[in-house]
């Protein structure tokens, strides 16, 4: 994967986020739209790799994404850890909103490009477009304005 294409794929990570969160602001608004973005990716992509294939390539963009935002790491003890997203979201609460929406971008972008780099592109990019259609018929009304 490019640098180019993984970088359009954290845009849209954010472009999710920010259509899931709505107006709303802050950490309890960025959870919820974490998870609704999450959630709806997982519906999309678990008939294809299974639950247990989302998780993996979750906890890699986790993993990944580690570099940049090295406080993504597992602080709550291993009984309490029910998956990749788990750990995400409670690491993400733990931070200001505007540092969080970057990590949460970052993670999204990788699991993306993961998924991309897993499936095939024109796959993958199917898979987007079912589990966020918003952010995909907001860039093709922008394409027809231009």
């Amino acid at each position: 994967m490019t640098a180019l294409k993984n970088a359009a794929l954290r845009q849209l990570a954010l472009k999710v986020l920010a259509q899931h969160a709505g107006s709303a602001r802050g950490t309890e608004a960025l959870v919820a739209a974490v998870r609704r973005a999450y959630d709806d990716l997982a519906r999309v992509s678990v008939p294809l790799i299974g639950q247990v294939g989302v998780d993996a390539l979750t906890g890699r963009a986790l993993h990944l994404a580690q570099q940049a935002h090295p406080w993504l790491v597992r602080t709550r003890q291993p009984e309490q850890w029910k998956g990749p997203l788990d750990q995400m979201v409670f690491c993400l609460e733990q931070k200001d909103p505007a540092i969080a929406t970057e990590a949460a971008a970052a993670v999204f972008g990788t699991l993306t490009g993961l998924i991309v780099s897993f499936i095939g592109e024109p796959l993958a990019m199917g898979l987007l477009r079912q589990a966020w259609p918003d952010a995909f018929d907001e860039a093709r009304t922008e394409e027809t304005e231009a």
